[in-house]
């Protein structure tokens, strides 16, 4: 057993941040998680500069998000794109600094399906 969770330890040191997120996100989901598994995880996390883990957090979070981006109509996406800009037209005291910018990312996204679409 404790050369699985070497290798496991090995494998995980490996992982993008964006995979580390992706992967606890499906870790915690289980109906039964793997405790050590998880454990594993968050501890590869802690020693991961937290900048750089959020940065790729956001990038998963968008990238799941763009899927059901591309399957709306241009009328839900213009209604996207005034929602993210009103929060973050919000002065950045009232707003989450995590929030802020996942949303910047998401209109970032939105824009550029648009974009896409009327070209």
């Amino acid at each position: 057993m404790n050369l699985f969770m070497r290798y496991r330890e090995a494998r995980v040191k490996k992982f993008t941040n964006k995979k580390l997120y992706e992967q606890l996100t499906l870790l915690n989901n289980e109906k039964s998680p793997d405790t050590r598994s998880i454990m594993v995880i968050l501890s590869e996390i802690a020693h991961r500069d937290p900048a750089e883990y959020e940065a790729g957090k956001i990038e998963a979070e968008v990238e799941k998000s763009k899927r059901h981006t591309v399957m709306e109509t241009t009328d839900i996406l213009y209604l996207e794109i005034k929602y993210n800009e009103d929060y973050l037209a919000k002065p950045e005291s009232e707003t989450d600094p995590y929030e802020r910018k996942l949303r910047s990312a998401m209109l970032k996204m939105v824009q550029k399906e648009l974009g896409r679409r009327t070209i």
